[in-house]
């Protein structure tokens, strides 16, 4: 027999209303009322704060015990079994498609969001090797400064063994019924000056395996026909070194982490025809003396040198209500690329990235202005070079403004 407690009498901001009381299987502790109908007063509204006060960090710790529960998502009609999820790869992320959805206004609008900025900094690196044509990812860091991985210039321990015709498609589209327009939405670029570490090429760089510390090379990119800076085309990011943006503190365990978005056009999605994007936590860890940056990601192939950027977006937020920037508050600082990971997305899943920064190739704290270690060094190599036939360094002509 069904049992019913005495109605109750609920008086909520002004309003009287009788409600029946919870029946006695529903669950305790859970508190069933009928929205108030009052609507807010006049003048200006304020947001609402959590009024309790915050514990003291001595009170915080990181969860590390084993949890045996259970866990589970709901699922709507936009989830599907082929969307890609978080957490099953040993370090959680999330990826994502960068296009306007799965349902674009129009086929002319499907590549939308790669041409807005920052996005269309990135793009595909196309050029030829000994066992065929092949590509990378790349970003632009300066005006005219193309920014990727060594092993998408030559492969290690190769000596003069470069590679050629590399050829640059900011904010590249490419699916089957795509037009020429979205493939090359800012031309096709290609790459005039190079420059990577000289232990790279001759194989006695740190570390061990695909694990090395300076898996990573610039490009000068020249100008177009019509005698113009890509940079000023497509915009550019910035860089950083020594780990920009990472930190430690108790909240967690005081391993140095950061929080990265990932891009680039790695085979294993949409054939690397579509810009791709992940988001997670990057730590900094150390493989046989080479120092690396590690992440979980689903990219394969393809991804290579595509940028690891910190504070990824368009502009800040004006701030107010008392609040300041964090100590990290430059956006669109790439501080590493894809150099490395499994080849199968379906096993322990993740990426590494060569630390940009001082290391025992390239010690130095500053290399004339252009920062610490590895990216300093080449940067400097790179914008000090003399354009052939000109008489003046990249620098003086202007494709190395940051």
């Amino acid at each position: 027999m069904r049992r019913h407690a005495p109605a109750s009498l609920a008086v909520i901001l002004g309003l009287t209303c009788l409600l029946p009381a919870p029946e006695a299987h529903a669950n305790a502790g859970v508190v069933l009322r009928q929205a108030p109908a009052v609507a807010p007063q006049g003048g200006a509204s304020k947001p609402m704060r959590n009024r309790l006060a915050a514990p003291a960090d001595r009170d915080i710790r990181v969860d590390t015990a084993p949890d045996a529960r259970l866990s589970g998502a709901s699922r709507n009609r936009a989830a599907t079994a082929s969307a890609r999820a978080f957490g099953s790869f040993g370090i959680p992320y999330t990826s994502v498609r960068v296009q306007d959805g799965p349902a674009a206004a129009s086929a002319s609008q499907a590549n939308r969001l790669s041409t807005t900025y920052p996005y269309r900094t990135i793009g595909r690196l196309e050029f030829a090797t000994p066992d065929g044509n092949s590509w990378c990812s790349a970003s632009l860091i300066m005006r005219s400064v193309l920014l990727t991985a060594a092993h998408c210039v030559a492969d290690f321990g190769s000596n003069d063994g470069f590679f050629s015709g590399w050829t640059f498609r900011p904010g590249f589209y490419g699916p089957a019924d795509a037009s020429t327009q979205q493939m090359e939405p800012y031309g096709a670029w290609t790459a005039e000056y190079i420059t990577l570490a000289q232990t790279w090429l001759t194989g006695r760089d740190s570390g061990v395996g695909a694990a090395r510390s300076n898996d990573l090379a610039v490009f000068i990119i020249g100008k177009n026909g019509s005698n113009q800076f890509i940079g000023d085309q497509v915009g550019w990011m910035t860089y950083g070194w020594n780990n920009y943006s990472f930190t430690r503190s108790t909240k967690t365990r005081n391993t140095w982490t950061a929080a990265t978005a990932t891009l680039g056009y790695p085979f294993n999605m949409d054939f690397g025809t579509i810009m791709q994007r992940a988001d997670g936590p990057t730590f900094l860890t150390n493989v046989r003396n080479a120092r690396q940056m590690w992440q979980g990601t689903n990219f394969t192939g393809g991804s290579s040198g595509g940028p690891w950027v910190v504070n990824f977006g368009y502009r800040n937020a004006d701030l107010n209500d008392g609040a300041t920037p964090g100590t990290a508050s430059f956006l669109n600082v790439v501080v590493g690329v894809t150099s490395w990971g499994s080849s199968d997305p379906n096993v322990i899943k993740d990426n590494y990235s060569s630390q940009f920064g001082q290391n025992r190739e390239f010690p130095a704290a500053d290399y004339g202005g252009y920062g610490a270690g590895n990216i300093g060094a080449l940067l400097q190599t790179l914008c000090t070079a003399v354009k052939p036939g000109s008489g003046q360094t990249y620098a003086q002509l202007g494709y190395c403004d940051k």
